[in-house]
């Protein structure tokens, strides 16, 4: 009897301790925008060139993870499985916004935005693999590249693999493939494309980060220059360094393009189409204790992306990834509330031309200098206030400043997880977005929270 009951104690032991070592993960979140965009369209020749817009958008996401399911033993290590299952919905209720420009280039990143739920993620991670420092991902899962200025889902999910471990000592290591399509607005569709490479790491004192990303273009295009080509293979490697010391925080990443592409139709001389472009991104917070009114946080931020000269007909200096980052749902997330520039493209305006970064003909690449300060906050409530310029890195003639902005914002945080927030963005038009120059806004009010 009493073997029994010492059998019976030790399996219950066990599966209590099964039971432990597995949980199951929840998360959710939830954001909402109310916006009002004036002069979307950079251009107040008639109301329709105005393009005025007000809309409430909404970004939802609901995830379940089962967590570190027992494999086996190897080498000492245990081999662990994660399951994880992410929905996102994205839309505007009862709006034609996400079908209209400049917000359809949004709506067509994504697998829907008519607040029908996607799957986001779907995959399978096994950490130890091999009873090694290896963890595993397959399936569709959220990705980033270095700061993402090369590669980011943006929420949309990427599908493939990512191997990550430390294989000596703290050196990082990190390769991935996956497959999406090109979502540029001036490829055909259906489309294929193939990004994969890999990220070296070192922490010293702050992080080094070698990164590498591969794109194979399967798809009939037109570049900015006017070439069309059936398929590209693109090259892009970067170097970017982290430091977080004290009071300073700094973050920058430098990039190079390279590749070259197939045309359709009358070849050139060399017979091919070559890339070679490169672009820089800087962001820099100096945090500063001030007396007897608490911290403020003052920020730097500086970005440039080549763009084509139009002088070399075979060669296409425009820094494009494919998929860096831009987005966060329907709204750009780049510099500017209301421009929301990164090195290669822009919002507001202009988009009536084919060009992929939807600047006017004749403009490509851009030049971003900002600067902003959030004094020490009031009761809870936090004040940011942001300005930055914007250049053309080439134009055919005439002026390079694409405009200037303030943003003005106020924010209120409750324990990172429930935030709203109220802001302006008032925009400058320069005259090589609109010769006519004049000026545009947008006002958002937000509600956000997670768990």
């Amino acid at each position: 009897m009493l073997g029994k009951r010492a059998a019976a104690a030790l399996a219950l032991s066990l599966a209590a301790g099964a039971a432990n070592a597995t949980s199951l993960d929840v998360t959710s979140s939830y954001k909402m925008n109310a916006e009002a965009w004036h002069n979307l369209g950079l251009d107040r020749s008639s109301p329709d060139a105005v393009n005025d817009r007000s809309f409430v958008d909404n970004d939802a996401r609901l995830g379940v993870a089962v967590r570190g399911i027992e494999l086996e033993n190897r080498g000492g290590e245990e081999e662990t499985l994660d399951i994880g299952l992410k929905l996102h919905a994205l839309g505007v209720a009862g709006s034609t916004v996400p079908a209209a420009a400049p917000f359809n280039r949004a709506a067509a990143y994504y697998p829907s935005a008519d607040l029908t739920p996607f799957i986001e993620n779907a995959y399978l991670r096994v950490h130890h693999l091999f009873g090694r420092r290896l963890s595993a991902t397959f399936g569709r899962q959220s990705f980033r590249l270095g700061s993402g200025l090369l590669l980011d889902d943006d929420g949309a999910g990427l599908t493939g693999v990512s191997v990550s471990g430390k294989p000596w000592g703290d050196l990082g290591l990190e390769g991935f493939y996956f497959n999406s399509d090109n979502p540029n607005p001036n490829v055909s569709k259906p489309n294929s494309l193939d990004l994969f490479g890999m990220s070296l790491s070192l922490p010293t004192d702050g992080l080094w980060q070698l990164n590498q990303l591969f794109e194979r273009d399967r798809s009939q295009q037109t570049l900015d220059g006017g070439w069309q080509i059936s398929k590209a293979l693109r090259s892009f490697t970067s170097v970017r360094y982290q430091l977080n010391y004290g009071p300073m925080v700094f973050d920058g990443e430098a990039a190079i393009e390279k590749g070259a592409a197939t045309p359709t139709g009358a070849a050139p001389a060399s017979n091919h189409i070559t890339f070679n472009g490169n672009a820089e991104i800087i962001r820099a917070k100096w945090k500063q204790r001030l007396y007897r009114t608490g911290e403020g946080i003052a920020r730097l931020s500086l970005a440039r992306g080549t763009g084509d000269r139009g002088d070399t007909l075979t060669t296409d200096e425009a820094f494009f990834p494919s998929h860096g980052h831009r987005y966060d749902g329907l709204n750009r997330d780049g510099f500017g509330q209301f421009f929301g520039a990164t090195p290669y493209d822009a919002w507001g305006g202009n988009f009536s031309s084919s060009t992929v970064s939807g600047l006017r003909q004749g403009t490509s690449g851009i030049i971003i200098v900002g600067a902003g300060y959030t004094p020490p906050a009031y009761k809870g409530i936090a004040l940011d206030i942001d300005y930055y310029l914007f250049q053309a890195e080439r134009v055919q003639s005439g002026s390079r400043t694409l405009g200037s902005e303030w943003d003005l914002g106020l924010r209120y945080a409750v324990m990172g997880r429930f935030t709203l927030s109220a802001s302006a963005a008032f925009f400058s038009i320069g005259a090589a977005s609109n010769p006519a120059r004049g000026s545009a806004k947008k006002f958002t009010f937000q509600a956000s929270g997670r768990f």
